[in-house]
């Protein structure tokens, strides 16, 4: 039988799925804190939005100067640790690009707010 004879054998209203069993299942979801969150730093009212932000773009910030520290480092020939130079500006290259995601998605969000009529 296919797929489209079957649903077309379906009375509307009166479809319901099976669960296979009749007894009662827990359906609580498990739920955890969120790593680096306040149940996880111990404070009971939690980091703002806005310190939340600055921690991320200083995290951003010091990343940057890391990876072009290590580059000038390299370039001098202070250091010969070609690999470990790769992964500090790969870093730092995903990290700007998670930070300009955030800034383009907090913009949409703004632009939608502002549009929405009271």
């Amino acid at each position: 039988m296919d797929y489209a004879s079957a649903i077309s054998k379906v009375i509307p209203g009166t479809f319901a799925p099976d669960m296979g069993t009749t007894s009662k299942v827990d359906e609580t979801p498990n739920v955890s804190a969120i790593p680096g969150g306040p149940a996880a730093t111990g404070s009971s009212d939690g980091a703002s939005f806005k310190d939340t932000l600055s921690k991320m773009i200083s995290d951003v910030n010091d990343k940057l100067n890391t990876s072009d520290a290590a580059s000038r480092d390299l370039a001098t020939g202070k250091t010969n640790d070609l690999q470990g130079v790769v992964s500090k500006v790969e870093e730092a290259n995903l990290a700007a690009n998670y930070l300009l995601s955030v800034r383009s998605k907090l913009i949409t969000a703004y632009n939608t707010i502002s549009q929405m009529q009271v």
